[in-house]
C-alpha cells in the first residue's frame, strides 16, 4: 500500500512502506528495522543499568563495548576509502577530483563520478 511521506528528512513522493529509505539510502525490511530497533533498545538498557551502577560494573560494560569496537572487521573498500581520503588531505571531495594515475589504487578509488 503506497504512503505519502511528507517529512523534510523523507523523500517527498509515494513509496511503498517497504521501500522507504534509512538514514544510508537502503532498503530495508519490517522485519530487519524491528530487529535494529529491538538490538537498540537491549543495548541503551545495559547502557543504562551500567551507568546506573556505576564504578566496576561501567568499567566491565566500557571495556566490553570497547572490545566489540576493536573487533569489528575492516573491509578492503573501507582502508581502500581511508587512504585515498588521508592521501588527499581528508576531503572526499578532492578524492574524486585525484589525478595521480600512477598511484595503484587510482582505478579502484572511491567516490568517482
Amino acid at each position: 500500500m503506497p504512503v505519502k511521506l511528507t517529512s523534510k528528512k523523507q523523500w517527498n513522493h509515494t513509496m511503498t512502506t517497504e521501500q522507504t529509505p534509512n538514514k544510508k539510502g537502503s532498503h530495508l525490511t519490517p522485519e530487519m528495522r524491528a530487529k535494529g530497533t529491538a538490538a537498540l533498545a537491549k543495548w541503551r538498557k545495559e547502557r543504562s543499568n551500567a551507568i546506573k551502577k556505576g564504578g566496576k560494573t561501567l568499567e566491565k560494560w566500557n571495556v566490553k563495548e570497547a572490545a566489540k569496537k576493536a573487533s569489528r572487521k575492516i573491509t578492503p573498500l573501507m582502508a581502500i576509502k581511508a587512504f585515498c581520503v588521508d592521501c588527499v588531505g581528508g576531503s572526499i571531495q578532492e578524492v574524486t577530483k585525484c589525478t595521480n594515475q600512477k598511484c595503484n589504487l587510482y582505478t579502484n578509488r572511491p567516490y568517482q563520478s
